[in-house]
């Protein structure tokens, strides 16, 4: 069986509501920001096939054009509709997507993940291989693993039954998990007939706490850059 092409596809718009100009601003002395860095890790990856860009953004525009000459495989900046650069619209953004993809694999990831790097992209696709093409999952999904006591808004237990154990240790806890924004990966045939990032079946792609951090916040890109500086 023959692999398909992997190619990435990287939403990029501009607007940020909570940070603002978030993609782009400089970052831990980066001056294209959290887009230069990750274009940067895509840049240096073994397995994937292209990159796509998609922005309503020119400054994103400015920037990827700027590391073109990086890049040894095709880099393709596409300007989004601007109905589809609104806060909200993320269905109708994702039937939109296979629209300025490639045939192959789709991996969606985000700029706001500066550490999901070129080791850990490689190895989404490697796991994608595994366990979609030469497995039994339709799709992957980037997760993060929660084992802790919580709790709903009613006031309910909901990670385990304290009828039997009151406080169990939490290592014993059935773990639940969290979609982090570190990767999406899927056939884009599925895509378009499912309307969707994942499958019926997506295998879990465990990602590490620290590889998952996600920028949503003004603390988070602070914290973020203090990580990025010291590491």
């Amino acid at each position: 069986m023959t692999a398909s092409p992997v190619h990435v596809f990287l939403p990029c718009r501009g607007g940020s509501q909570r940070v603002p100009g978030k993609n782009t601003r400089p970052f831990a002395n980066i001056s294209g920001g959290l887009l230069e860095l990750k274009l940067r890790q895509l840049a240096e990856t073994k397995e994937i096939a292209s990159v796509t860009v998609n922005t309503d953004d020119p400054e994103v525009i400015h920037i990827a054009e700027g590391l073109r000459g990086i890049f040894n495989i095709p880099l393709h900046v596409s300007e989004r509709p601007a109905e589809l650069a609104a806060a909200g619209t993320l269905d109708d953004f994702v039937a939109y997507v296979p629209s300025v993809m490639p045939d192959g694999v789709i991996m969606w990831t985000h700029v706001t993940s500066p550490f999901f790097g070129a080791k850990e992209i490689d190895d989404a696709v490697i796991s994608y291989r595994k366990e979609v093409e030469n497995g039994e999952f339709d799709s992957v999904m980037g997760v993060s693993r929660i084992q802790t006591f919580l709790w709903d808004h009613r006031g309910n237990c909901v990670s385990h039954d304290r009828d039997k154990v009151k406080w169990p240790q939490t290592q014993d806890l059935d773990p639940i998990y969290e979609v982090n924004s570190a990767v999406f990966m899927i056939p884009k045939e599925d895509m378009i007939a499912l309307c969707d990032r994942i499958g019926h079946s997506p295998f879990l792609l465990e990602v590490g706490k620290f590889e998952a951090f996600d920028i949503d916040w003004q603390d988070d890109f602070l914290v973020a850059e203090k990580i990025y500086q010291t590491r």
